[in-house]
């Protein structure tokens, strides 16, 4: 028998253990090593740039307003987002909607006759009231970012994200014409700083009253989607 075959299986079948260990703990640390924890403000930022830049995205953005205590629920709507165009379909203070934004030309089905209306000024892209309903990116055109601070770690769907909160300036300046504070928390995925969910929300005062306006957004499919076509009009 040879016994420098056997001494060295002895030895190769422990080491290949170890290796196969070293090799799972290290892709399950994976997350951690291609994306080093940045600073709560550094970290928005990249993240925020991150969504902007995406050549296309998908997502689900809910709405309620809440005064003294008593939700109402306003809108409920999920799209997809290629460029500067868009889809988007749900429903907003309980009428349906169904939207495209392709190019400068928008494109509306009458909820009636289900016939679909065009509109060709680009009134849709200057007007920050629809704008901000249906497009959760624009909000995201930020000034400043102040005061942000970890929130700790969560999981969206059991994909491990770090939770930062901050108060934004929005460029627009549209929240901050109506509400008198904004809040807004982002998911960062801890793997490539993505916005996986945000949460905006708005606080007004009147007297003892209060209310509060919150857009919950979750994004996926970053660069994904296919370019969108727009509908055909009769």
């Amino acid at each position: 028998m040879n016994t420098t075959k056997l001494n060295a299986k002895k030895i190769l079948l422990p080491v290949g253990g170890i290796l196969l260990i070293l090799l799972l703990l290290v892709m399950w640390l994976r997350p951690s090593f291609t994306a080093p924890k940045l600073p709560p403000a550094e970290l928005s930022a990249v993240a925020v740039e991150n969504l902007l830049s995406a050549e296309s995205i998908a997502f689900h953005t809910e709405s309620k307003l809440t005064l003294n205590e008593e939700s109402t629920p306003l809108g409920d709507l999920s799209g997809e987002i290629c460029g500067t165009d868009f889809h988007v379909q749900g429903e907003v203070l309980g009428t349906a909607v169904n939207m495209y934004q392709i190019g400068e030309t928008t494109f509306r089905q009458d909820t009636l006759t289900e016939q679909w209306l065009t509109l060709s000024d680009g009134e849709l892209l200057t007007n920050d009231s629809l704008l901000n309903e249906i497009n959760p990116r624009a909000f995201f055109k930020l000034a400043a970012i102040n005061d942000a601070a970890e929130a700790g770690e969560e999981s969206i769907d059991e994909e491990k994200c770090w939770k930062i909160t901050f108060t934004p300036q929005t460029e627009a300046g549209y929240y901050e014409k109506y509400f008198d504070t904004i809040t807004c928390t982002l998911w960062i995925t801890r793997d490539d700083r993505q916005i996986r969910q945000a949460e905006i929300a708005a606080c007004a005062h009147a007297g003892e009253q209060q209310s509060t306006l919150t857009v919950t957004t979750e994004f996926w499919g970053w660069n994904e989607t296919e370019p969108i076509q727009a509908p055909i009009v009769q």
